[in-house]
């Protein structure tokens, strides 16, 4: 399950993984353990500092498709001189083109598919518009209009002079977008500005979702209605549950607008009520 707020996006990852009504392994959460045996069996791949993917299915074919993704991505990587994280001025590459490139190689493979449902979340940086206009004149309605000034007497009529032309240029500033994305194993996509799912409890979780979810939620409280959006749709479906984990991407609070260093991973690890 993943969650947009406001200059953040959440995802929820169950800590069960078995076959069925078999379960194979579980990694509940418990801080009190001081072996590796804690947090979540699945994978999750972080292409950069702003986007994660995960999915579900099978485990073999998830991690085929983790393989050739990181492949394909470190192709990209040194064709555009590669990604960029703190300290580095290199580009990106955004929530939305990974998204693409996951599409591309569903697709590809589909006489063969990799049975997974890939989820895509991330924040990406896009130019948006202030409140206010700021009035900005050309040099050409600059020159028309000391022309017109200079030789006011040979004018023509007012009913037949042109207007100096000026152009009005907005205000804008840089943010960072939440980006939620699910696909399934052909590599055709669903995006929402909401919240999106994936796996064998989907139903439970719509249903859920749509009742908790507020638009521009806080960090804080993004995890806090992702995780209780996400168990209690486990505790309603057998095939689910064992606790989870939920990752937080959110955008720091900058002066300058924020760019892709200026985003941070957080970890939650939240235990079931039937656990």
């Amino acid at each position: 399950l993943a969650m947009a707020g406001r200059n953040s996006v959440a995802i929820a990852i169950d800590s069960r993984f078995g076959l069925g009504m078999q379960t194979i392994s579980t990694t509940a959460p418990s801080p009190d353990e001081d072996d590796n045996n804690h947090g979540n069996p699945r994978i999750i791949l972080l292409p950069n500092s702003n986007t994660l993917l995960a999915w579900t299915g099978l485990y073999g074919d998830g991690l085929g498709f983790a393989d050739e993704m990181s492949v394909l991505l470190a192709s990209k990587v040194r064709r555009a001189g590669g990604m960029r994280f703190d300290g580095s001025t290199r580009k990106t590459m955004n929530p939305r083109a990974i998204a693409m490139l996951m599409s591309h190689l569903l697709y590809r493979r589909r006489n063969a598919p990799y049975y997974v449902e890939p989820v895509i979340v991330g924040l990406e940086t896009v130019l948006v518009k202030e409140d206010g206009l700021m009035e900005m004149q050309t040099t050409k309605a600059i020159a028309a209009a000391a022309t017109t000034n200079t030789n006011e007497e040979e004018s023509s009529p007012p009913s037949s002079s042109k207007a100096p032309e000026a152009t009005i240029r907005y205000k804008t500033k840089t943010i960072q977008r939440p980006y939620l994305c699910t696909s399934d194993m052909l590599g055709a996509q669903s995006t929402s500005h909401s919240f999106v799912c994936s796996g064998v409890a989907s139903r439970s979780l719509h249903g859920t979702a749509e009742a908790l979810w507020r638009p521009n939620l806080e960090g804080e409280e993004l995890v806090d209605i992702c995780g209780r959006a996400f168990v209690s749709a486990l505790e309603r479906d057998c095939y689910s549950g064992y606790g989870a984990v939920v990752y937080l991407i959110q955008a720091k609070e900058t002066t300058d607008g924020g760019n892709e260093s200026d985003v941070c991973i957080v970890e939650y690890c939240i235990s079931s009520r039937n656990d």
